[in-house]
């Protein structure tokens, strides 16, 4: 057989040279002013795994809904261009035959769950492909194990924790076995732990059986080392591709693409070739540098002196269903003016704790009392003028279909003075750097943004207490600097403040106190610092060091704080190891 005749049997089987591939695609949103893709020309080589980043907005999502056909098929709006999968031209395939090759994890895992019960759901992918029953049984459980499910299989999807569900939506695709994984966000709601693990497994597999993957991710400490390219979307248009070296050769691109902090200070010490783990950074570090102790350093905390008692939880315990217990005799006390991280892992019962305050949820036993109030005798509407609750997904709250009405509605409900309205309304959304989308249609904001909304909604009652659900879900590195510097800002301007958040950075850096919930019960109550330096905690509720943290532990022989998490203040203690490069 001639090479001509050899390559046409090739592409009839369908051994395509790559596995995606984008020709000169742009793609414009019905409605919209401006394309959310330009010119996108991109080939993914069978096996690769691939990372996509960059900031929220600028069109990482909708360019993996090209490759699983939800454009054109789907989302309204004009294609330019063709984007290939493997044989399929997706603007003329189907979506239904392009989902037995393409698995995808979507942002919002609730948008993509569709049965009764978590077995179901992983089930559900296999079973339409006519997997053989006493196979689908098998990857059922193969799925169940590796995104830490086993014993969920019978609970309905729609009662897990956030991280819970993204882990079964994992699952899911897991089980259906797809020649290439698109994953927009997989570890946004997931634990630390939960999010290392579950990362390994699907690179491992992938790897093993030689598939694609393609994972949107702003957590690059922790997707670096497991990819072979990265590719940086700005604006709808891809501004940096290639390998992990050469993106980070390229340095930073301010407010679009920001190196680890491991990788930050690898350059301040002019390490070469750059580390992309704590391991790796301590072993360079220590060969190219001669160190010496310090002496003990004083860099301060968090922690401040307790105000008055304005929460209080004295014995609670909670079930949905009667029978497991989701909280275990509760007593807690929180202080006027502090900032309070609730931590712990996926489904460890922290969102069920703070609904107790706001009076969403009512204990079975015990007692909930807020500023002087019992919670089971007050209305909910009078505790919200007191109490702002901003859920973790937002569109839970939202209700309006402008920007604007959804600020207001609040407002009107709690009956405050229409002459306030305007003022109001621009000073909520100034607070949360909004104002310019006052006049927005909520469908066109991202997912972020609908965050920043839904706190502003909430702030426009001028709250005494705040509670914030994973204030930082759907942001990239700055948006979640932002938020977290906005609850700063409220907290000084006398907001108490709780918070759940996997983020174990930010909390140590701006909570004043920790609380770590395990199986509904109080295991820490304290200090973060304190936290931080008991990782055999750390360890058994899956809240994992910040990459900076485990650095600095790794230097504490010669007196180094092992609870650092800031890189500025990491590099500065570092400078002060250095004598001299070894050999000068």
């Amino acid at each position: 057989m001639d090479t001509a005749a050899w390559v046409i049997l090739l592409l009839k089987k369908g051994f395509m040279s790559n596995d995606i591939e984008f020709r000169d695609v742009s793609f414009t949103y019905a409605g919209a002013d401006k394309p959310a893709l330009r010119n996108i020309n991109l080939n993914i080589s069978p096996g690769e795994v691939v990372l996509i980043t960059g900031p929220a907005g600028s069109g990482k999502t909708t360019l993996c809904s090209c490759i699983n056909g939800l454009i054109p098929h789907f989302h309204e709006g004009e294609l330019v261009g063709e984007v290939l999968v493997r044989t399929y031209r997706t603007a003329r395939a189907r979506i239904g035959g392009l989902a037995s090759l393409v698995g995808m994890v979507f942002q919002d895992p609730e948008s993509q769950l569709v049965t009764n019960s978590v077995g179901d759901e992983i089930a559900f992918g296999p079973e339409n492909l006519g997997i053989p029953r006493e196979e689908i049984n098998a990857r059922v459980q193969d799925s169940l194990k590796a995104t830490r499910l086993v014993g969920y299989e019978e609970r309905e999807p729609h009662s897990l924790s956030g991280g819970e569900q993204q882990a079964n939506v994992i699952a899911a695709v897991y089980a259906m076995q797809p020649e290439i994984y698109i994953m927009d966000e997989p570890l946004a709601n997931l634990d630390p732990i939960g999010r290392t693990q579950v990362l390994k497994v699907v690179v491992d597999v992938v790897k093993q059986r030689g598939k694609t993957l393609v994972i949107v991710e702003h957590s690059l400490e922790e997707v670096l080392p497991l990819v072979d390219r990265v590719i940086v979307v700005h604006d709808g248009e891809i501004i940096r591709d290639g390998t992990v070296a050469e993106i980070l050769a390229g340095g930073e691109i301010p407010n679009v693409f920001t190196p680890p902090p491991i990788v930050q200070l690898a350059d301040t010490f002019q390490l070469n070739p750059i580390p992309l783990t704590p391991d790796d950074f301590y072993d360079k570090f220590s060969s190219q540098y001669h160190l010496h102790p310090i002496p003990e350093l004083d860099l301060g905390n968090n922690e401040r002196e307790a105000g008055p008692k304005i929460i209080e939880l004295q014995d609670v315990s909670f079930s949905y269903d009667q029978k497991s217990p989701v909280l275990r005799h509760i007593n807690l006390e929180f202080h006027a003016g502090e900032i309070t991280a609730i931590l712990g892992r996926n489904g460890s019962g922290k969102t069920t704790l703070v609904r107790h305050i706001i009076g969403l949820l009512q204990p079975n036993d015990g007692k909930v009392v807020v500023l002087g109030k019992d919670v089971s005798t007050t209305p909910t509407y009078e505790l919200a003028q007191d109490v702002g609750f901003c859920f973790q997904n937002p569109n839970h709250q939202i209700v309006s279909f402008n920007v604007r009405d959804e600020v207001v509605f609040g407002l009107k409900a709690h009956h405050i003075d229409p002459a306030e309205f305007e003022s109001r309304t621009k000073e909520a959304l100034e607070f949360v750097d909004i104002l310019d989308y006052i006049d927005a249609e909520v469908f066109d904001l991202g997912k972020g943004q609908k965050q920043r909304l839904a706190l502003a909604s909430v702030l426009t009652l001028r709250p005494r207490i705040l509670i914030i659900d994973e204030p930082t879900t759907g942001q990239d590195p700055r948006m979640a600097r932002e938020i977290f510097e906005i609850i700063k800002r409220l907290n000084e301007s006398g907001t108490t403040v709780l918070m759940i958040t996997h983020k174990i950075d930010y909390a140590a850096i701006y909570a004043h106190r920790a609380v770590v919930l395990q199986k509904g019960e109080v295991v820490y109550d304290g200090g973060m610092q304190d936290l931080m330096s008991d990782s055999e905690l750390m360890q058994a509720n899956s809240l994992d060091l910040p990459d900076t943290t485990k650095l600095a532990s790794k230097f504490s022989q010669y007196g180094v704080p092992p609870w650092l998490v800031k890189t500025e203040d990491l590099a500065h203690v570092l400078r002060q190891l250095v004598e001299a490069p070894n050999g000068h």
